[in-house]
């Protein structure tokens, strides 16, 4: 094993194993008490979050028991949430490289459909497949971890919620304000949990330094690719010192910016760039221009031959409209229901707003499911109840 100074860049071999190196900047990795619980001293609140009601704002920091509890298992699954992000995706990754190399069984799950420009994170084949809520194959595993997610309801949301108790023992790893009303499930084991990082991929490089630091190119891969999804390469207000030093820690490990980069906005298909032609054409301006708008229904999903993870990103074209504070898109899954995909701008809070349609989600990038079954209805409810459930100051059309 090679030892890298700090000061250095040192590009990783595709096989062997490299530590993770120290830069000195504080890795967030406490000992403390038990942290496996949502409330005590230790979490505190993180500015700029909100005191939103109901809200778990707090900062959980992972003790030594929660570093133990994963190395001292043999079989672990880790599972990103349902139709996973780069976040998601590369923090599963990540994670599952690092057991990988610490001598563990390990398998990362997939749950839903996974972007075609995310798919170079599934390597080696082997180490992924689409994981189930099958008890017979959830019960060979000792540790279930969900990254990204508060727990196994974003990851299999079909899953009755009696039947989470049946669950092997698990942890979260997440950074998304919890919903406090949700019952926490009794085979929880532990909760890593940080509010105030960029992405959960963040919170995975300081777990991996915690319990040694091991690194092969996929997970330095995984977990760049995690940060950069979640920051959109640095470019908007999550993008902390913290998630820069741990790009920097990363970038110096042999992580390539211009290839990620490439592999996640410049590896689209021409069925996406068809699908982009037909929901622009049906872009909307509402409230003076502060509410953009953008439907995508099953019939245009048919005539571009495209799915619905082909239009991954599209609701960041309406926002990047000058004077609008929301962008929405009503889009349909082709299977029956409506999601709803919101992203705002200072000062609105998209996760308000998709709250107050019984979803969530970060500060500025938010979602939730619509009970009707059409766009155009659930782009008619939504104009109608969004100016109660926004402080922005919209005004009746």
């Amino acid at each position: 094993m090679t030892t890298f100074p700090a000061d250095k860049t040192t590009r990783v071999p595709e096989k062997g194993i490299v530590p993770g190196i120290e830069t000195g900047i504080e890795t967030g990795i406490e000992t403390g008490p038990e942290t496996g619980t949502e409330t005590g001293p230790e979490t505190g609140t993180v500015p700029g979050n909100g005191s939103d009601a109901g809200l778990d704002n707090g900062l959980i920091v992972p003790d030594g028991a929660f570093a133990e509890r994963i190395l001292g298992a043999e079989k672990i699954l880790v599972l990103g949430h349902f139709n996973p992000d780069g976040d998601a995706l590369g923090s599963a990754a990540a994670l599952g490289h690092f057991l990988r190399l610490s001598g563990k069984d390990v398998l990362v799950g997939t749950s839903g459909l996974v972007a075609s420009n995310l798919t170079f994170l599934l390597e080696p084949p082997e180490l992924f497949r689409v994981a189930r809520p099958d008890p017979w194959f959830l019960k060979e595993f000792d540790l279930l971890i969900f990254v990204d997610c508060h727990g196994p309801d974003r990851v299999w949301p079909d899953l009755a919620r009696e039947e989470f108790d049946g669950l092997p023992p698990f942890l979260v790893i997440d950074h998304h304000v919890h919903d406090k009303s949700v019952p926490v499930p009794a085979s929880r084991a532990g909760l890593f949990h940080d509010p105030g990082a960029s992405s959960t991929g963040e919170l995975v490089c300081r777990l991996i330094r915690a319990m040694g630091g091991r690194h092969d190119a996929g997970t330095v891969e995984g977990a760049l690719a995690a940060i950069v999804s979640d920051t959109n390469f640095f470019t908007q207000t999550n993008a902390t010192p913290s998630s820069l030093a741990e790009a920097a820690r990363l970038v110096a490990l042999g992580g390539n910016l211009e290839y990620l980069n490439a592999k996640l906005n410049q590896s689209w298909t021409f069925r996406r760039m068809k699908l982009l032609e037909k929901t622009l054409a049906s872009l909307e301006l509402h409230f003076g221009g502060k509410l953009a708008l953008m439907l995508l229904t099953g019939e245009m999903l048919k005539e571009a031959s495209a799915t619905l993870e082909d239009a991954d990103g599209f609701v960041e074209y309406p926002r990047g409209i000058s004077g609008v504070l929301l962008a929405a898109f009503v889009k349909e899954d082709g299977r029956g229901q409506v999601k709803v995909s919101l992203r705002s701008r200072h000062p609105v809070s998209a996760r308000e707003i998709a709250k107050c349609f019984g979803g969530g989600g970060h500060e500025m990038a938010a979602a939730y499911t619509d009970p009707t079954r059409h766009a155009t209805q659930a782009k008619s409810r939504f104009l109608s109840k969004v100016v109660e459930c926004c402080s922005f100051g919209l005004t009746e059309e």
